[in-house]
């Protein structure tokens, strides 16, 4: 995701459906891979203002209501079950794999055009992930006012498709951008540089980490899970374990189930992770 080469939603009257709690349910996942899927076409996306409301980052200073089930996401109650029932570990990845693996490769130009004019442009407008700074524009924008950010830089694996996949690009800030870099994700301890959340410095253990802000944490965790899944790139034990808690305290809500929708529509794939976020406990090993 090197800053040189520019790196690093559901439809007005679908809208109630997927706002009818702060966390979405998880959908039955399907092996058929994706290229052997009907086409669909991209889902509109709701407004900011209509998803403003259904941030769940959820540790105790900003608590949500309780779903009383005692768990942080659902259990899938659909007839029959998933498919993936009963599997975890190797088995369950390589189904995870089998099921989303296969998908359109956009190419880069048309991925970041597709992000900043309609994936990621809610009323004309895009915003930062990371800090929250918002452009007007409806096109690709100038690489060094706002860019494209590699959740899975591009310097670590994320070459040929990879570089174009949806799932783990997300629209940022040109500096704030920079500033991550090529760093693993973390929780910072000592503080070098922080902008509406968003962190960079030494986690506890003096490794220099980029840490996002807290909106934005499980849907970072999820995109490094599906990567990790769908490039067969391994995550670090203690990477790993910060990413596993950041999918229990920022859950699915629907702005990235809406997201999810769009980017099937545009490249023929989900991220399996986003449709039901209790899959990652199922792995000890990404």
């Amino acid at each position: 995701m090197e800053i040189s080469t520019c790196r690093r939603a559901a439809a007005p009257e679908a809208l109630p459906m997927l706002l009818r709690s702060t966390t979405a349910a998880p959908r039955p996942l399907s092996l058929v891979p994706a290229a052997a899927s009907e086409a669909r076409r991209p889902t509109a996306l709701p407004s900011r203002a209509a998803l403003a409301s259904v941030d769940s980052f959820t540790p105790a200073a900003k608590a949500r209501p309780s779903t009383g089930t005692g768990s942080t996401t659902p259990v899938p109650t659909t007839p029959g079950g998933s498919p993936t029932d009963g599997l975890k570990d190797k088995a369950l990845i390589q189904a995870l794999h089998d099921a989303s693996a296969q998908h359109k490769d956009l190419g880069y130009n048309q991925a970041r055009k597709i992000i900043f004019t309609a994936l990621d442009n809610h009323d004309g407008k895009v915003e930062c992930v990371y800090t929250g700074r918002e452009l007007a524009t409806d096109k690709i924008p100038n690489s060094n006012d706002m860019n494209t950010e590699h959740s899975w830089p591009q310097s670590k694996g994320a070459t040929g498709a990879a570089k174009s996949d949806l799932h783990h690009l997300f629209p940022t800030d040109s500096k704030a951008n920079s500033i991550r870099g090529n760093y693993p994700f973390g929780v910072v301890k000592d503080v070098k540089w922080s902008q509406d959340g968003s962190k960079f410095g030494k986690d506890a253990n003096g490794q220099l980490v980029f840490e996002p802000r807290d909106e934005h944490k499980g849907n970072v965790a999820r995109a490094l899970f599906y990567f990790s899944t769908v490039y067969g790139k391994p995550i670090p034990a203690g990477d790993e374990a910060v990413l596993k808690q950041w999918n229990k305290l920022d859950q699915v809500d629907a702005a990235e189930v809406a997201r999810n929708d769009a980017i099937q529509g545009y490249q023929g794939n989900r991220n399996p992770f986003v449709d039901d976020a209790s899959l990652a406990d199922r792995i000890s090993d990404f």
